[in-house]
């Protein structure tokens, strides 16, 4: 399995398939991941534990524990952790294991969301 960690946490493959991928994600409280896109691939995103700012090109809002976060193809989209937190990430096309950065496209400075 792949394992990626920073200062800002933990990402980790738990199960990778032909064409979809469960991850685990660790955030530091202050840390802010994401600010890409993914052209082929959807996103569904399971809040663990903590809270969250989430920021897409539509629009913000809070998540907690529980609650769902779906990124569909295009969309821009990016997660500031407003506290030590953890989600599962799911994703289902291009965007997954050895092939991660295939799809997945960084927002220029000008871009960011966060």
């Amino acid at each position: 399995m792949n394992k990626f960690e920073d200062e800002r946490g933990i990402i980790e493959d738990l199960k990778v398939g032909k064409d979809w991928s469960v991850t685990y994600i660790s955030f530091k409280k202050g840390a802010v991941r994401g600010n890409h896109y993914h052209k082929e691939t959807t996103q569904v995103d399971t809040i663990l534990s903590g809270s969250f700012l989430c920021k897409t090109d539509k629009g913000s809002q809070e998540v907690f524990k529980n609650q769902i976060v779906s990124h569909l193809p295009n969309e821009h989209h990016a997660y500031l952790a407003l506290e030590d937190s953890e989600m599962v990430s799911m994703c289902f096309g291009k965007r997954i294991g050895e092939n991660y950065e295939e799809d997945t496209f960084r927002l220029t400075e000008k871009e960011k969301l966060l």
